[in-house]
């Protein structure tokens, strides 16, 4: 996903939280009558009822989130990137994260990692090097922000939302252009399954509706409550960084198509995609022309209801209404320890150069 986002779960409404104890205690309780039945005298008919029970368990039991492809972030080796971190944590009022790493993304999302969900901060690191020093501070700290509340709460809600995903994923049907046709060689007849496809696309519609009414009945009462957790977010970046700062970022973010269509011609004129992302960088602020732009073209982006972060534009009208500027040596720290940190990840440039030149040509492509 580009640009700043967190994925530690829906957000941790107390109706979202009743609902989702409900759906693992259901789950719960099926699975363990699933377990009864699989002791019981049965005959074949039912041994495949037993069988086919613990596929779907197997389907859509939960299971750990992975990190994908990004580096770990030694402390020992990025001493100071896990300073800045740890510095702005502690600022904000929250634990820091369980663990740093840094991506080809163009964005940065918090993340509940493996087994025990524990949290994870990775930073696209052709993100990290468009942005100017105090944006980075601001980037860091909007992510950080989305760490504050229950812990215990986010994981039960994140949870059971996804057990309810997969469900209505594994029961969706296919697409309505999605027509096999198989050819019988001794006949030479070709026999199309359209009408077989389209009484199965029926089936699975009715077979899946209840989860699919259940997924977007439990989204829709976490979608509120996880934009208010991006404005809370948003604040908590002002806190460390300034609410210029912020603005800048959310401006900076917008263009990330326009950045990534910049790396990927450098890439296609054999030239370092890096290169290209630090030279586009401004350490300007933006003038009031360009913010109104971004403004207007907010409004208009047509964003979903229930998207994970509310239009641009209604985020910077509520971080005017409250601003917030750090005291100058404090922001005077966090810039000598970004500075500190930047120079520790350029050395990463070269190893995720190729990976990242691969992204962008197979995008371009």
């Amino acid at each position: 996903m580009s640009g700043i986002a967190a994925t530690t779960g829906p957000a941790t409404t107390p109706g979202a939280t009743v609902m989702a104890v409900a759906v693992l205690g259901v789950a719960a309780a099926a699975v363990v009558l699933l377990g009864w039945a699989t002791f019981l005298p049965k005959n074949p008919v039912q041994w495949v009822g037993v069988v086919l029970g613990w596929m779907l368990v197997a389907a859509v039991m939960p299971r750990p989130v992975r990190t994908g492809d990004a580096v770990p972030l030694d402390p020992g080796a990025f001493p100071h990137t896990h300073e800045l971190v740890s510095s702005l944590a502690a600022e904000i009022g929250v634990q820091p994260p369980a663990g740093l790493l840094v991506s080809t993304a163009f964005g940065a999302r918090v993340m509940d990692a493996g087994w025990r969900r524990r949290p994870v901060l990775t930073v696209g690191l052709p993100l990290w090097t468009c942005l100017a020093e105090d944006e980075r501070i601001a980037l860091i700290g909007h992510e950080l922000g989305h760490l504050r509340g229950g812990r215990v709460r986010t994981a039960v809600v994140a949870h059971a939302h996804g057990l309810i995903e997969r469900t209505a994923t594994l029961l969706t049907p296919l697409p309505r252009d999605a027509v096999s046709d198989f050819e019988d060689p001794r006949l030479n007849v070709v026999r199309s399954n359209a009408v077989m496809n389209g009484v199965g696309r029926g089936l699975l519609a009715a077979t899946s509706l209840p989860a699919v009414l259940l997924l977007l009945t439990f989204e829709r009462i976490t979608s509120r409550e996880r934009q208010m957790h991006a404005y809370a977010a948003d604040l908590s970046a002002a806190q460390v960084a300034g609410t210029t700062a912020v603005a800048r970022l959310l401006i900076s973010v917008a263009n990330l198509p326009g950045l990534h269509t910049v790396a990927s011609a450098a890439v296609r004129r054999r030239e370092d995609p890096f290169d290209a992302l630090s030279r586009s960088r401004r350490d300007d602020a933006h003038t009031a022309g360009e913010v109104a732009r971004a403004r207007t073209r907010a409004r208009t982006e047509g964003r979903r209801w229930d998207a994970a972060h509310p239009r641009d534009d209604l985020r910077l009208s509520v971080l005017e209404a409250h601003a917030t500027q750090p005291g100058v040596d404090l922001l005077a720290a966090h810039r000598s320890l970004a500075c500190r940190a930047d120079t520790e990840l350029a050395n990463l440039r070269t190893t995720l150069h190729r990976a990242l030149r691969d992204e962008l040509l197979e995008t371009w492509m």
